[in-house]
Formats: structure tokens, sequence, C-alpha cells
């Protein structure tokens, strides 16, 4: 049964996602041609795609607090791909990204598209382009997302915030807002930390896709902060926002036990 509903759920996803990127790039591509801003129209595509995505993997959402409307930085903890589906639905923003996701065949020109800015983690210099990036995508359409971790996580803690990603807010004294995930599955399906978060070498990618729309229901927890962070110091930045999403991770699994 299981399988059975996979197979519907990811045929349902390839089939609306192809349909309706090809609408959003011919319109994309207009307002490029144009030289209009593309990111309001960006915005609505991918509420509407995270919304029916959502709703083809059947996954409920609870979220608690008041997102920031742009401009915004805000850092969040990171368990899986479809992090992005409450932040896009709930937020005007982009994402950073790592610079692999550029690379995957067709799904990495599409991401490209929507205006997501990748990172190579790898290359200690090209952190000052992604900082001069930052700044640049940051405007009245749209706000940034962040996870500074670095990695995705089983949701059962959240790793060192990485400091390098938030030199740009440090040194602009910007407020930095934050929030935090945390999943699960319904009573019959394998836990959240082995079919929804997405890390370490456990499946390849295709395999947990499979894993995760074999799931009946997903339920996401999602909280915003009611305050922000400033500090021009990145490594004290960090260690605050790490603290305070720490917390509230913390009492998202207790609420969620």
């Amino acid at each position: 049964m299981r399988s059975v509903r996979a197979y519907i759920k990811i045929f349902l996803l390839i089939s609306f996602t192809l349909v309706s990127y090809a609408v959003y790039l011919s319109v994309y591509l207009i307002l490029r041609l144009l030289r209009q801003p593309f990111e309001s129209w960006r915005n609505l595509y991918m509420r509407t795609w995270s919304k029916v995505t959502a709703r083809i993997f059947n996954i409920k959402f609870h979220v608690h607090g008041t997102p920031p409307e742009p401009p915004f930085i805000l850092v969040s903890n990171h368990l899986s791909y479809i992090d992005i589906l409450p932040m896009f639905i709930n937020m005007k923003c982009t994402f950073v990204a790592k610079k692999e996701v550029e690379s995957w065949p067709v799904l990495g020109y599409m991401v490209k598209k929507t205006g997501v800015i990748f990172v190579d983690r790898t290359v200690k210099r090209d952190v000052t382009r992604v900082n001069e990036l930052l700044e640049k995508s940051l405007n009245k359409y749209q706000g940034i997302v962040l996870f500074p971790e670095g990695t995705t996580t089983g949701g059962d803690k959240v790793l060192p915030f990485r400091s390098s990603l938030l030199n740009y807010p440090a040194s602009e004294s910007i407020p930095v807002y934050y929030s935090a995930v945390q999943y699960r599955t319904s009573k019959n399906d394998p836990p959240a930390d082995e079919s929804v978060c997405f890390y370490g070498a456990r499946d390849p990618f295709h395999k947990h896709v499979f894993k995760l729309a074999g799931n009946k229901r997903i339920e996401c927890r999602l909280v915003y902060s009611k305050d922000s962070v400033v500090t021009k110091d990145r490594k004290e930045l960090a260690d605050q926002l790490h603290d305070k999403v720490e917390q509230q991770v913390l009492s998202l699994r207790t609420e969620m036990a």
C-alpha cells in the first residue's frame, strides 16, 4: 500500500511541477527580458507550488508566531528538503543553498531560475561573493532564509551555526529573525527522522523521496520568533541565534511528544 501511495504522489508531483513550471518560466523570461523585477511572480508561483505539493503529500502545517515581512534575514534549523514548503507558504523569500544543487540535472536549472543563491562552502573566498549577493538580493519583494547549520539533521539537535554567512547582517547591524521546524508522521508510518528528515548517508535522494511519499500523513510544526538578534560580531550573532533556535526546537519536541 505504501508503494502504491508513493508512486501516485510522485506522479502527481512531477506532472504538476512540469506544467506549472513551464508557465512560471515563460513569464519569468518575459520579465527578465523587460528588465522588470520577477520576485513577486516567483513568490506567487512558489507559494502555489508549495501549497499543492503539501496537499499531494498530505502535509499539515501548524504555524506559531508571525513571519517577518520583506526585507528580512531569517535563520532556521534544517531537517529536510521539504523545509522550503512552509517557508514559501508563509513568507516572501528566497534561500541560500549548497552549490551542489545547482549541478543537479533539470532540477538545478529550475531552482536557479527561482532566484535561489548558491554557495560553495568548500571555497572560503566564495563566502565574500555570497555576502555581496545577499546584499543585492535583500529587497522589498523578498527576505532571505539561511540554514547556518550547513547541513540537515534528524531533528533531535541543532548543530553549531556557521558564522560566515552572517557576516553581512552583522557588519550592517541588520536584525536577524529566527524560526524552528519539526515533523511528525502518523501512527503507522515510519518515524519522521527516518522518512521525512534527509540527513547523513542513509538513502540517496530519489529513494528518500519515495520513502517520504509513502507516508500517509506528515505533521509540520513551525514557530517564528517574536524578536530578532542584532550584533556586529558575526560569531556572537551565530551563537545567540543558535541558542534561541535550540530553545524553540526543544519546545516543539516537547509539544509533539
